[in-house]
């Protein structure tokens, strides 16, 4: 009696197996954000204006330039040009969208060491919070500069 109630259950666990098979399947997949925008904000180096381009399902280039508008000779204009594979996280209107990439990093100008170029890597996350509005944060990690630079850039942006 006992062989047969275990053989009953272990084929009741498989019917059951096979029969969500089909259910989940069907079961709608998230797909990566497509969307594109263009921002303002703030990071260590001062006003970023940043975007997003989407080049592909899931990858994009996050472009963005930081001054302080100082524009003395002491001072560089940073940049920062990854690209990223894009998440989705949720659904609906508001959701977030975590990203991470890699791509060049530098800086224009300044007396100190003039022209930079690095490689960066690049995390971060965009929330949209309403039909054209993204609010987005990053952080930057340049592990061959002179200093193994962090960096972070919080905004928001307009997306069309």
């Amino acid at each position: 009696m006992k062989l047969f109630s275990r053989l009953s259950a272990t084929v009741a666990i498989a019917a059951t197996a096979l029969l969500a098979v089909p259910f989940t399947a069907q079961a709608q997949v998230a797909t990566a954000p497509s969307y594109n925008y263009i921002g303002i904000g703030g990071s260590e180096d001062g006003l970023v204006v940043n975007g997003k381009v989407s080049i592909i399902d899931g990858v994009s280039i996050r472009p963005s330039v930081a001054t302080d508008f100082d524009f003395d000779d002491n001072e560089a204009v940073s940049y920062l040009v990854p690209i990223t594979y894009d998440f989705s996280v949720g659904s609906g209107r508001a959701t977030f969208n975590p990203y991470v990439g890699a791509g060049i990093g530098g800086e224009l100008g300044g007396d100190v060491d003039g022209d930079e170029i690095d490689f960066a890597l690049v995390a971060g996350t965009d929330y949209r919070f309403a039909r054209n509005y993204v609010a987005n944060g990053s952080v930057n990690y340049k592990p061959f500069a002179d200093n193994e630079e962090v960096g972070f850039t919080v905004g928001i942006g307009y997306q069309f």
